[in-house]
């Protein structure tokens, strides 16, 4: 039951190649979670942006409905002394 050199370097290469591959799925999955969390901060700031975007256009189109009121009434003040 005595093994050879050649049978020790051949479990070697097999180690050496499990170890290679668990280490290429480490970094795989190091670059799949950087990458999923730089798309997850990516949509959280599109998110905020939206949001901030869609409450500048609500206080412009409120600023609008303001200014046509007033202009508005003072059409009215002015037909009625016509």
């Amino acid at each position: 039951m005595g093994s050879t050199s050649q049978d020790r370097k051949r479990k070697r290469f097999a180690i050496d190649g499990e170890e290679e591959t668990f280490s290429l799925q480490n970094q795989l999955i190091e670059v799949m979670e950087r990458n999923g969390k730089m798309l997850a901060d990516y949509f959280e700031a599109q998110n905020s942006h939206s949001q901030m975007d869609r409450e500048q256009r609500k206080e412009h189109s409120d600023s609008l409905i303001v200014v046509l009121n007033k202009l508005a009434d003072a059409f009215m003040r002015i037909a009625d002394k016509l």
